[in-house]
């Protein structure tokens, strides 16, 4: 679903399962229009760092977390998780009780 390193966006269907995986270079407004056509309920944010980083999450990460959940309740949109994965390690916010 992902290559490389960064944020992408996952719309996910009732089941949390993926749907539709969107980079995030494609920007947030084009994201967010895309959920809303799709009729989504549910999206993810999935973030690949590099192999020898530790796949904890950073204040940023924490603050981004919590401000995309914030603006997507207003939109009717859930953030379901933010995976960070790094080599084999993976970090879950919602497993960890962050979301």
């Amino acid at each position: 679903m992902m290559q490389g390193h960064g944020l992408t966006i996952a719309i996910l269907d009732h089941q949390w399962r993926p749907r539709h995986a969107h980079p995030m270079e494609d920007g947030w407004r084009g994201l967010i229009d895309r959920a809303l056509a799709d009729e989504a309920r549910w999206l993810a944010l999935i973030q690949r760092r590099r192999a020898d980083c530790p796949a904890l999450p950073r204040s940023a990460d924490i603050s981004l977390t919590r401000a995309l959940a914030r603006h997507l309740r207003a939109l009717d949109l859930r953030l379901a998780d933010h995976v960070i994965h790094a080599g084999p390690a993976r970090f879950s916010f919602r497993a960890a009780g962050l979301l």
